[in-house]
């Protein structure tokens, strides 16, 4: 088959993985696949202009021109063609099989192409309202696309609230890459977390039970990473700036606890990557997490409304050392059984050729 993505810009983030993984396995299947990249990011306030967004528009043009078209040198690991393009429509973008919208940007941009394109699908790995025009985001979940979602939660949330169907695959870990076959659990133990610009990443509580957790046990180490650094933290906390897919591994093969403290996600990747580091999981039940990871059992669960069971769950595991290193364990088991690369683009496969 051919197959075609259309991505608004390229951005080493957890959606963007997703995308390279299924275009990267499907072209080891021995599909045709090209993913189509805008030189100018599409606008996510379509209607309207920010001059902020403009400027940032300008500055990645700018990058991707000077370049030469090229893929950012630290963007994930890649096997298919790609193109850069200034304008969408029947004459740049290739006749094929299959083309796939990834954001509510692209939605439109698929839409509006014609049938000798290939069917049509729009991959959503979120409810896209943030920092976005949210009347073309909620319009784009009623667009004639098939739709796939990454979570049962993305599946309820645009039914509920759209009526929108879909077919929900979860997303899969690479486990060639996530792995940690000598684990070594550290004295004192090490806590780890993300730190992140979008309100809904709620970085405020991880820092919040960092500062609970630091009063009762001062010897416990904690440490953060993330693009940048939005938030003030004590020094205690040690911050790794914007580390690579390498680093980042370590980070999580060097912890013994993840702390996920999103109040809603699509799916929520670093908990999944942690666990398959055996990096026990205290988190919110968000997202795709619940089908993941089972309280008391693979995971130490907490309601997102509720920061006090977050840091129940964070000092269950710190008094109880046995159960830390078997939930750990149980969490490696348990994502190794449920997020199955092979599983989920077998599924998307069989979907988009309409078998």
């Amino acid at each position: 088959m051919k197959i075609n993505f259309i991505v608004p810009e390229i951005s080493r983030t957890g959606g963007m993985r997703i995308i390279f993984e299924y275009a990267n396995r499907l072209t080891s299947r021995g599909h045709d696949v090209t993913l189509y990249t805008p030189v100018i990011p599409f606008n996510n306030y379509k209607g309207s202009v920010r001059k902020y967004y403009l400027k940032y528009q300008i500055k990645y043009a700018k990058n991707i021109v000077v370049n030469g078209k090229k893929l950012p040198a630290n963007i994930y690991r890649h096997n298919f063609k790609f193109e850069f393009l200034w304008m969408f429509n029947n004459y740049t973008v290739r006749d094929a099989d299959a083309v796939i919208a990834t954001s509510w940007t692209t939605s439109y941009v698929v839409n509006k192409l014609n049938s000798s394109k290939g069917k049509k699908f729009y991959l959503i790995q979120d409810y896209e309202n943030w920092n976005s025009n949210e009347l073309y985001v909620d319009k784009s979940y009623s667009l004639p696309l098939k739709r796939i979602t990454v979570s049962k939660y993305l599946n309820d949330l645009l039914l509920g609230k759209f009526n929108s169907d879909t077919v929900t695959i979860l997303n899969g870990i690479d486990f060639s890459i996530f792995n940690n076959p000598n684990k070594v659990f550290n004295d004192p133990p090490v806590i780890l977390f993300t730190d992140h610009i979008l309100e809904n990443k709620n970085t405020k509580t991880a820092i919040e039970t960092a500062v609970r957790i630091h009063e009762k046990y001062p010897n416990v180490k904690f440490r953060c990473f993330g693009r940048s650094r939005y938030h003030s933290m004590p020094e205690y906390i040690e911050f790794i700036i914007d580390p690579s897919e390498e680093e980042i591994i370590q980070l999580y093969r060097g912890s013994d606890i993840f702390l996920f403290t999103s109040l809603y996600e699509g799916f929520g990747l670093p908990p999944a990557e942690a666990m398959a580091c055996r990096c026990a999981l205290a988190g919110n039940r968000s997202g795709a997490v619940p089908e993941f990871a089972e309280h008391l059992k693979s995971a130490m669960l907490a309601s997102p409304e509720n920061p006090d069971e977050l840091y129940n769950c964070v000092d269950y595991l710190l008094n109880n050392r046995d159960e830390l290193r078997r939930i750990s364990e149980e969490g490696y088991e348990k994502i190794r059984d449920t997020l199955d690369w092979n599983r989920s683009v077998n599924k998307f496969e069989v979907m988009i050729s309409d078998k």
